[in-house]
């Protein structure tokens, strides 16, 4: 019992930990606020989730608003980018659905439907991208689609994780609210925690 309350003991490192994580919830939460900052929200997000999942010394409030900054105009762009490609693959598969011709129509939202599945593994790898390298837009787009699918069991178990509010929530229905405050809290904190775990093992070879 002595030993719990100890500065250096295995509760406090976990309850330190967590309170880690919340912090970065609510400042991601409230930096994506605006919604056009979104990307470079996210992108802070991972840039302290990976020094934490590493176990490096951070200052999470002062160093994720220095990575805002810093990302602030490419990750906005590409957020841009990223959305406007995602409304247009929406409209394309609504669109293929009213198509009379119902081979053409099976056909085309299997091309769309493929193209979207493709676009999420970008979408879910392109801010993590830009926390960890510097490149062009194009080429982090680009990057994001091949090392997305290069490393497909990693990018399965990622896209589970970013959908576990929904999963929760379509099992759970009933306790929607309790989900959306635990997200609110700490939940997407969490996922980006896990998340970094994956792309730690992921980008270690392309660094090398």
């Amino acid at each position: 019992m002595e030993n719990l309350f100890r500065y250096d003991s295995k509760f406090w490192s976990v309850l330190g930990k967590i309170t880690d994580i919340v912090i970065l919830n609510l400042m991601c939460i409230t930096f994506c606020l605006p919604i056009i900052t979104a990307g470079a929200s996210v992108t802070a997000a991972y840039s302290i989730a990976t020094k934490m999942v590493k176990k490096q010394e951070v200052y999470i409030v002062q160093e994720f608003i220095k990575n805002f900054k810093s990302n602030l105009k490419i990750s906005t762009l590409v957020w841009i980018i990223m959305l406007a490609v995602g409304l247009i693959l929406g409209f394309d598969i609504h669109i293929s659905k009213l198509v009379l011709n119902k081979s053409i129509s099976i056909i085309l939202q299997f091309i769309f439907t493929t193209v979207s599945i493709v676009f999420i593994f970008a979408l879910i790898y392109v801010f993590p991208i830009i926390s960890k390298f510097d490149n062009t837009i194009i080429k982090t787009i680009t990057n994001s689609i091949l090392i997305s699918i290069d490393n497909l069991p990693y990018t399965i178990i990622i896209v589970m994780i970013n959908l576990s509010p929904l999963l929760l929530t379509s099992i759970f229905n009933s306790c929607w609210g309790q989900i959306l405050f635990f997200y609110t809290v700490i939940g997407f904190g969490i996922n980006i925690y896990l998340n970094s775990i994956l792309f730690n093992k992921i980008f270690e070879k392309y660094v090398k």
